[in-house]
């Protein structure tokens, strides 16, 4: 059976496109969810902040 959504027909069963929706809303909830628990501003922080003292000790050694 073709699927008017598309242009190329997926000839997708019942369970497939079942499968399809629960894996796509899976996807956006868990995003959605990393996205507002993510503190990337502080990762970026923390990053620099670790590569100055990386750099201050490879001075130190020379």
């Amino acid at each position: 059976m073709p699927s008017p959504l598309f242009a190329i027909p997926l000839n997708m069963g019942t369970g497939t496109w079942i499968v399809t929706i629960v894996a796509g809303l899976g996807f956006v909830v868990m995003f959605g969810l990393a996205s507002a628990g993510g503190d990337y501003q502080g990762l970026i922080n923390t990053t620099l902040e670790n590569d100055a003292l990386a750099r201050e000790k490879r001075k130190g050694k020379k």
